[in-house]
C-alpha cells in the first residue's frame, strides 16, 4: 500500500526514472500521510508504437485517470 505505476514511452535515462519515482514516493508520503516504508513505485517503458495500446487500455475514458492528457490521438499526440 500504496503502489504507484508510471507508464511512459522509453526515452528518459535510468537516473531520470529513478529520480521521478523517488519524488513521486515523497509526494505520496507528504500528501497522503503514508509512511515511506509502505510506498512502492514501478516504471513500465513502452515504445512509441506500443503507446496507442497503453492509451486505449489504461487512459482513454477511464474514470480513475485523475489528471487527463491534453491529447486524444495517441499516434500523433494531437
Amino acid at each position: 500500500m500504496p503502489h504507484i505505476v508510471i507508464k511512459t514511452i522509453s526515452g528518459p535515462s535510468k537516473e531520470q526514472i529513478k529520480e521521478a519515482a523517488r519524488q513521486i514516493g515523497d509526494i505520496v508520503n507528504k500528501t497522503m500521510g503514508k509512511p515511506k516504508k509502505y510506498i512502492s513505485v514501478s516504471v513500465e517503458e513502452y515504445s512509441f508504437g506500443e503507446w496507442e495500446g497503453v492509451y486505449n487500455e489504461f487512459i482513454k475514458d477511464k474514470d480513475n485517470v485523475i489528471v487527463k492528457p491534453e491529447y486524444t490521438n495517441p499516434k500523433t499526440f494531437d
